[in-house]
């Protein structure tokens, strides 16, 4: 039996290798100017991951090959303006046939001024959505096909003494078909659905008052509110808001640095008030030979599909190094903890590394390879996985 399953996972490290993946990032500059453009691209990926279920339970290995056919177009006037991003993204695997799948990713969005200082936005996003927090976005077994329609309002003013004001109302509805979820039950307490839909209605507003200081730098103040009634679930429905005080600034060439810190509240239905220390600092710095850093961390709400309401603390950093026009290297760590806000009293802690080298061969064409780790070993062990994940893809774009 050992023999065997070392040999299928030979057979599905070298096939994820040499079935060519692939994909390529695309500028749109040259285009901004344009009143219609439209673009085609096309991404192949070959991927291998050790626990391909990220579960901890299967530990065989496989080989998926994923392809994405992608279309962009907008049309942009002075007055209004309409985006569309349609792809298709098909996942085919060696063996664990039970994750074969297909996804839609469709985004469509019109954008007009009504009068002076005041837009109106109304989107429409058709997209896989990760159903857990803690697992990879991108990971096959934890994506839920969703669709997302949401209508902004957005009033903003320039004030005198290099002053901005902004103002925003938004409303949300959101459709997932059903899916197994561990939810708040009576009194509380987490039980698990095998059904549940994450349909709910939403909606909330913001307000951003900003101060300009000197011509690099600049002090804000936000408030966010918002609110939560799933159709299903009751004991899941909650509203949220927080009030932050930050400063920004880029005050060197090569140096930008923003922060900015406050408090929230997270209220369940029929639950207890929870108050939480909310903050974010974010360091950016390039070097003239081809090196930038950036350093993030943030304590906020984050929400998983099933309406449990988590504190996200996260500490991330970004060591990137470009060699020429045509070759990159990025480095990608990050640690998080989620700690229940109300609705499921539990922590979990995730982390991990990624190297990803690009080589761009042609205008259109580049060539990718990426190593990731992923550990999941929070105190929920249910949950509890590593995984290593190896990835060349190829992309062109017109």
């Amino acid at each position: 039996m050992t023999a065997v399953r070392g040999q299928r996972l030979r057979s599905a490290l070298v096939a994820s290798l040499f079935a060519i993946p692939l994909a390529a990032p695309a500028p749109a500059e040259e285009l901004a100017d344009r009143q219609f453009f439209w673009r085609p691209s096309l991404q192949a990926r070959s991927v291998f991951e050790d626990d391909a279920y990220a579960d901890g339970s299967r530990r065989d290995g496989d080989a998926s090959f994923q392809f994405v056919p992608r279309l962009e177009a907008a049309w942009r006037t002075s007055a209004y303006e309409i985006e569309a991003d349609v792809a298709g993204d098909l996942r085919r695997y060696t063996h664990e046939k039970t994750l074969n799948d297909q996804f839609v990713r469709a985004y469509v969005s019109g954008e007009a001024g009504l009068v002076p200082g005041l837009t109106l936005r109304v989107s429409d996003a058709y997209v896989p959505q990760p159903v857990r927090l803690g697992m990879p976005e991108d990971s096959t077994a934890n994506l839920l096909q969703t669709n997302r329609l949401e209508a902004e309002v957005r009033y903003w003013r320039e004030l005198p003494e290099g002053r901005e004001l902004s103002i925003g109302l938004r409303g949300t509805r959101f459709d997932s078909p059903g899916f197994a979820a561990l939810v708040p039950g009576p009194g509380g307490s987490p039980v698990v659905d095998p059904s549940f839909q994450a349909s709910f209605w939403g909606g909330g507003g913001f307000l951003r008052f900003q101060n300009a200081v000197g011509k690099r730098s600049a002090v804000y103040l936000l408030g966010d509110a918002q609110y939560r009634s799933f159709d299903q679930s009751s004991a899941s429905d909650h509203a949220q808001g927080s009030v932050l005080l930050g400063f920004r600034t880029h005050f060197l060439r090569s140096f930008g640095f923003e922060v900015e810190g406050g408090a929230g509240v997270l209220d369940f239905s029929g639950g207890d008030l929870v108050p939480r220390f909310l903050g974010r600092a974010e360091l950016l710095y390039r070097t003239a030979r081809g090196w930038r850093l950036a350093l993030g961390l943030h304590n906020r709400f984050a929400a998983d599909l099933a309406g449990n309401d988590f504190t996200d603390a996260t500490g991330r950093l970004v060591i990137e190094r470009f060699f020429g026009n045509r070759t990159a290297a990025t480095l990608t760590t990050f640690v998080s903890l989620l700690d229940a806000a109300s609705a499921s009293p539990r922590r979990n802690g995730f982390g991990g590394v990624e190297l990803v080298l690009r080589r761009q061969i042609t205008r259109r064409v580049q060539l990718g390879l990426s190593y990731r780790y992923w550990e999941n070993a929070g105190s929920f062990a249910a949950d509890d996985f590593q995984q290593n994940r190896i990835a060349f893809g190829l992309s062109y774009r017109h």
